[in-house]
């Protein structure tokens, strides 16, 4: 019987030719895997059947895709409809990323309470006075982020006591919000190391230092193609397995020093940046890594 295709749920219909979905395409296909690309926000349950509208508009029936791949939420007040209804899918379809693992640690709540892997000290609050008590009381210097954030919004990094601060607080706990409030790590000084993993392994890095405040290169930062240190490689293929023990196949990794910072697990960035700065096209090196996933 000849296997189904590959789903890429995105959170736009035709992704930009530098995203995972239009650089992933390609690498399956070498591998003799069809892929289907299609919005996420066009999920729906037709008399018990959970499809999707392909880009040329016809509808497929998820039930009978070999495996998906969730790479982007879509619109955010369906988030858990859509959860749902994947999670509804037959065991017979795989997920590259399971929708239970999005709902648990997309947030990036789990990544700060567990022990196993270095994290720095992080709380959590949905109010802005809350986020101030804690830093005056712990003293120095912290990083404020929403915990769905990406490519950096919202991050604002402030000594405790200042008014940036204090405007970051009140402005991240808008309307009941939940704000993250990580100590700063001074290793960060020299640059963070974005490591791509998938499956349990270790695919690529490169290293990026910041312009300003923040080393996101959405916001400026600079990057290099760089070996990566062993004590890095070391936490990074930790770090990778833990991850797919919760049933996580994909993530870019932040790291500074012996800190995992974070763990990007919704179509990070990192293949193109790779392409970018001359060290190859690492696509057929995911795609080899998950299909040989068991």
């Amino acid at each position: 019987m000849p296997q189904g295709p590959t789903a890429l749920l995105t959170a736009t219909e035709r992704p930009e030719p530098w995203e995972n979905a239009s650089l992933l395409a390609p690498a399956f296909a070498a591998r003799g895997i069809a892929t289907v690309r299609a919005s996420i926000d066009t999920l729906h349950l037709a008399n018990g059947r959970i499809c999707v509208h392909r880009v040329d508009g016809a509808v497929l029936d998820l039930a009978t895709c070999e495996r998906i791949w969730i790479l982007g939420f879509g619109r955010r007040g369906s988030f858990l409809d859509k959860m749902q209804l994947l999670a509804a899918l037959p065991t017979s379809v795989h997920f590259v990323t399971r929708p239970e693992a999005l709902l648990l640690w997309h947030g990036k709540y789990g990544l700060a309470a567990q022990i196993e892997l270095p994290h720095p000290a992080t709380w959590a609050f949905d109010n802005s006075e809350a986020l101030i008590e804690t830093a005056l009381r712990e003293g120095g210097r912290f990083v404020l982020k929403p915990p769905g954030g990406s490519f950096g919004r919202g991050m604002v990094v402030a000594e405790a006591g200042s008014q940036r601060f204090a405007w970051a607080a009140r402005n991240l706990t808008r309307a009941n919000a939940y704000c993250l409030l990580q100590r700063w790590v001074p290793e960060s000084q020299a640059g963070e190391w974005r490591i791509l993993v998938a499956n349990g392994r270790v695919i690529a890095g490169y290293h990026r230092r910041a312009v300003g405040a923040a080393s996101n290169l959405a916001r400026g930062g600079e990057a290099t193609c760089v070996p990566i240190p062993p004590d890095v490689q070391r936490l990074a293929h930790r770090s990778a397995l833990w991850l797919a023990e919760r049933q996580i196949g994909y993530a870019g990794l932040d790291i500074a020093g012996p800190w995992l910072l974070e763990a990007n697990i919704v179509n990070p960035g990192g293949l193109a940046t790779l392409a970018d700065l001359g060290a190859g096209d690492f696509a057929p090196a995911v795609v080899d890594a998950l299909v040989s996933r068991r």
